[in-house]
């Protein structure tokens, strides 16, 4: 998954389509969560958000029709500050339907928020299938709040106490917010059997130019990615000719 906040409007196209190691490229050559130095496919649906004009636009598809005609179109045409992309691999036990593509989609207290996720969180699964949803969508019920604020503060200590909590492989996510995205990376280390691997698979790389920052789970080329730490997130608020950037260690 990627993401991307830009001081202009711009595309997208080259972290979708044209990179060497773009997200289209990433859907059919991803590295595989039960060995990170294995790659297959993330073919089990897709999406896109941004923000178009002052309202979050959401475009998904299912594993049918992942990365079709209509969908690299529209990712062709996308302009925007703000952007998520996500490719799916589906979580076991799930099913692969648009529903459970992602961004996922919540609006709240007059605002829509997009949020993307890698990971299992193990404690939401069957409430997912009973819901013909993903536990992802529940994450997401979990972080935004139909009464109380909607802030970086607000939604870092929702995310913190869930993670107290939950049972989960790894709850790494972008949240794009109407004015600014959030991105975090968190993986269980508690496991050490299972450290190692997580460590290799569920990350997530930065890299910075003089107008745009880009968030990407794979390097999408040679050159200038930095890793993020386990436990930590960066908040990125374009705002006039800057972006306003927040880094916090959560734990």
């Amino acid at each position: 998954m990627i993401a991307k906040a830009s001081v202009i409007e711009t595309s997208i196209l080259d972290e979708m389509l044209h990179c060497p190691h773009s997200l289209k490229y990433l859907s059919e050559h991803g590295r595989q969560p039960d060995d990170p130095a294995e790659r297959g496919t993330h073919l089990d649906g897709c999406g896109i958000a941004f923000i178009h004009n002052g309202t979050t636009e959401i475009h998904k598809r299912d594993r049918e029709h992942a990365w079709n005609d209509s969908y690299i179109k529209t990712v062709s045409e996308a302009q925007s500050r703000l952007f998520v992309a996500h490719n799916r691999l589906t979580s076991a036990g799930l099913t692969s339907e648009v529903e459970g593509s992602h961004p996922f989609e919540l609006f709240a207290q007059g605002s829509t928020y997009a949020f993307s996720h890698n990971g299992t969180i193990y404690n939401f699964v069957d409430e997912a299938k009973k819901r013909k949803t993903s536990d992802s969508f529940l994450f997401l019920e979990h972080l935004i709040s139909q009464s109380e604020p909607n802030d970086d503060e607000s939604i870092i200590t929702r995310l913190t106490a869930l993670e107290s909590y939950s049972e989960y492989s790894s709850m790494t996510g972008f949240l794009l917010a109407p004015d600014r995205l959030l991105v975090w990376r968190i993986f269980n280390a508690k496991d050490a059997a299972k450290q190692e691997k997580r460590n290799m698979y569920y990350t997530m790389y930065m890299k910075l130019s003089k107008n745009n920052i880009v968030f990407s789970s794979e390097p999408l080329d040679e050159e200038g990615w930095s890793l993020m730490p386990n436990n930590t997130l960066i908040s990125a608020k374009p705002s006039g000719k800057n972006i306003e950037m927040h880094y916090r260690l959560l734990f």
